[in-house]
């Protein structure tokens, strides 16, 4: 072979890998949960992929991807605006076929798939050689359950009684005098 059929083959290899890869970076997410009202920091894309994988994480009957994605749209409204667009960047990386193909050889985006070829992703990411892979599994699995039992709906699944609401403000000032102990049961009479 000479070297202007290797450039040749070269070129066209790499235009053919450009538009297939392009195609699979734009295949599109399927939509399975409706936002109830403006997200303020997913994109809806990202709203769409962590519904998606709150669904497979949440090991509670009957949880709302939704309300659990909602739920991580609001704490991410906490992080700086840099953070905010690294984690975006990361559930679109999670979702993209691109990226499916190049790190697990999967065509479809992670929405497309069925729940057990879900697991397998997850359980891959979670179990990867790769740090960057396994802490993006582990932010994305922390992100859903701390959304999912941040929400008093989910107390009652963890058993978890409401808490008790205080009349008043809440003085401390006497914790640990004879007196309070006293009033709390803590000591008996001297």
């Amino acid at each position: 072979m000479n070297r202007r059929t290797f450039l040749r083959r070269g070129l066209l290899g790499g235009a053919v890998l450009l538009l297939g890869g392009g195609g699979l970076a734009l295949y599109p997410t399927r939509d399975t949960v409706v936002a109830t009202r403006a997200l303020q920091v997913l994109t809806p894309r990202s709203f769409q992929v962590l519904a998606a994988i709150a669904r497979r994480v949440v090991a509670v009957p009957d949880v709302d991807p939704a309300a659990v994605a909602h739920a991580a749209d609001d704490s991410l409204t906490r992080l700086p605006p840099e953070a905010q667009a690294d984690v975006n960047a990361l559930i679109g990386l999670f979702e993209t076929a691109l990226g499916g193909l190049v790190l697990d050889g999967r065509l479809r985006p992670f929405t497309r798939l069925g729940p057990d070829e879900q697991d397998h992703v997850l359980a891959r990411w979670r179990d990867s050689g790769l740090a960057l892979r396994r802490t993006g599994y582990q932010v994305l699995r922390k992100l859903c359950l701390v959304a999912h039992y941040a929400q008093p709906a989910s107390w009652a699944s963890a058993h978890y009684p409401a808490p008790t609401p205080i009349s008043g403000p809440y003085d401390d000032s006497k914790m640990g005098t004879p007196e309070w102990n006293l009033a709390q049961g803590l000591e008996g009479p001297p």
